[in-house]
């Protein structure tokens, strides 16, 4: 009985607190689905109306980096729609990342509790996403001070960290030919447009991507042309719904050979 009680005080206490937020921000928060907007709820439980009405609410086209890496960490961004990638390369001045994001996840935040003060990595809308955005003063100050908000973030970017080492850890494992598949899977997933994926990316670029040698992404883009994977001319690639998931089979069939 007491615990229950007591998760109840919580919801009221935050159904307080959301409502010292600005009017727009209070109708962003009220779109999201339950799960997400119990996250906000519990991470904000603490946090003073000082800083709640801080918040703006800012919408970010699809494409455009809102975070340059190198430059002052000066903001903290809460993605609450939409998508957001980490960019690792441009080709042609199209954006191209691999680590990709959906709400709730915030930026700036890593490089307050890290104590850096420029960012680390860019960071693109991958479609039209709608951010919360505060000041990083404002911001530290409280979550230095809010142990509840400290250990759910710290607890967010331990579970990232772990993850991503998963992920090297098996990258490394892959073949040349396997990771050239990795990466025109997560081109495709992440900018084909009416099932149909195209671009021009040459064999720096892919070697860029996947610390092949140019000599080893010809022989693997030939293979695929070759066997209908995907289509090429000169060095603009494209493929459709069906041949990515022929690529996406072969490519799951490879990994399950590494797994066994």
């Amino acid at each position: 009985m007491e615990e229950i009680y007591k998760r109840e005080s919580l919801m009221k206490e935050t159904q307080k607190q959301i409502k010292k937020l600005n009017i727009e921000t209070q109708k962003q928060i009220e779109k999201l689905d339950p799960e997400k907007t119990d996250y906000l709820k519990q991470y904000f439980a603490g946090a003073p109306s000082w800083l709640l009405e801080q918040f703006q609410v800012i919408e970010v086209p699809a494409g455009t980096v809102f975070i340059h890496e190198g430059e002052p960490a000066e903001r903290v961004y809460v993605l609450l729609q939409g998508q957001v990638s980490a960019v690792d390369y441009r080709v042609q001045e199209a954006v191209y990342g691999f680590f990709q994001f959906y709400p709730i996840e915030l930026f700036g935040v890593m490089e307050i509790l890290g104590g850096m003060e420029r960012y680390k990595t860019s960071l693109a809308a991958v479609e039209k996403s709608i951010f919360l955005r505060i000041g990083r003063d404002q911001y530290e100050r409280w979550l230095k001070s809010d142990s509840n908000a400290f250990q759910m973030e710290t607890k967010e970017i331990v579970n990232y960290l772990l993850e991503q080492a998963r992920k090297e850890r098996l990258y490394v494992l892959l073949s040349g030919n396997q990771r050239v598949y990795q990466v025109l899977i997560k081109l495709y997933k992440s900018y084909e447009e009416n099932g149909t994926y195209s671009a021009y990316i040459s064999r720096k670029d892919f070697s860029e991507m996947t610390g092949l040698s140019e000599r080893t992404i010809t022989r693997a883009i030939k293979s695929l042309v070759s066997e209908g994977y995907i289509t090429k001319k000169g060095w603009n690639i494209t493929m459709d719904s069906s041949q990515y998931q022929r690529l996406k089979a072969l490519a799951d069939a490879k990994m399950s050979e590494i797994n066994s």
